[in-house]
């Protein structure tokens, strides 16, 4: 039977989340022809019973695979290099994907032709409400409120519809997307930048990425998540993998560490004196302006990267 998509899910150490996953994908009828693909990246295959217990009675074939290198670009090149569809789209072990995801995705590239898309990713939070910090739940967000098939820009003026973008709800036409044997950088792979870097890579090689509302996901946060400490350093990190994935892929690298410096230092001064002027610092209820100084020293501090956070420790 020939597969419209596969979909490829990694886990490493959250396997009561991935249960939820697997099983919102599973209740939801597709029209398209799909499969499972769960890669464990833990050392001890705590997925293996999981997975192969639900594969018994699963609505589509499931495949599990392992690898313990604690890298996730070698687990998403595994999960792709196994895939037989079309199409390949991600869904991370903290998603559950709503009803008519598979279809959604799969529809909006046969009808586009476009390269990738992309859809809205909402938060459940295990405590039942955001943080005090974050009452609308903005920063555990992605929506980009486009209309259906509408363009993404990465780069350029239109960049901002671009900003926050990562393989978590995505999907991509593999014979213009997949190619090589490893089209995920191994070398930005120890604490998931490697989507940044593919994601520009993509877009300078002039790829079409475009925005499907109807593909929701429901992304369930940890109260661990929620602490201010945590949200910070992922802000750092995030910027460091900005600043490494847009410096590795220009065609001018010299210039690029100027700019990407510059924007860096700036970020970080203009946040500061907002931190004193707003009174920022005695409060608990606001930490906007200690992430845009996070998020400046990141880009300026992209040569010595955070490397995989330990939520449970922040």
């Amino acid at each position: 039977m020939s597969i419209d998509i596969s979909v490829v899910v990694l886990s490493y150490d959250r396997v009561h989340l991935l249960e939820r996953t697997l099983n919102a994908l599973f209740a939801s009828p597709a029209g398209a022809s799909y499969e499972l693909v769960v890669v464990d990246n833990h050392p001890d295959q705590l997925a293996r019973g999981l997975v192969e217990g639900l594969a018994r009675t699963a609505p589509a074939p499931v495949t599990y695979l392992a690898d313990a290198r604690r890298n996730v670009s070698i687990v998403r090149n595994l999960g792709i290099k196994a895939s037989k569809g079309r199409y390949v789209a991600f869904v991370d072990d903290d998603e559950a994907p709503q009803p008519g995801w598979i279809d959604a995705l799969t529809e909006c590239l046969d009808r586009t032709g476009a390269d990738a898309c992309f859809g809205p990713k909402r938060p459940e939070f295990e405590s039942g409400r955001p943080p005090e910090w974050d009452p609308e739940g903005w920063r555990y967000t992605l929506d980009f409120r486009m209309a259906k098939d509408e363009p993404i820009h990465m780069f350029g003026r239109l960049r901002k519809k671009g900003k926050g973008l990562g393989s978590g709800n995505s999907a991509y036409r593999v014979a213009t997307c997949m190619e090589g044997a490893e089209p995920f950088d191994v070398s930005y792979g120890d604490a998931n930048g490697e989507d940044t870097q593919f994601l520009f890579r993509l877009a300078l090689e002039g790829k079409r990425f475009v925005w499907t509302p109807d593909a929701v996901v429901v992304e369930f946060i940890e109260t661990d998540r929620t602490k201010p400490d945590y949200m910070i350093t992922r802000m750092k990190r995030g910027s460091q993998h900005y600043a490494a994935s847009r410096i590795g892929t220009s065609d001018s690298k010299a210039w690029t560490r100027v700019k990407v410096s510059f924007l860096g230092l700036a970020q970080f001064m203009v946040h500061l004196g907002l931190f004193v002027v707003s009174g920022e610092f005695a409060r608990r209820d606001r930490i906007d302006n200690r992430i845009g100084m996070a998020k400046g020293l990141g880009k300026l501090t992209w040569r010595a990267p955070i490397g995989f956070i330990d939520e449970k420790a922040v």
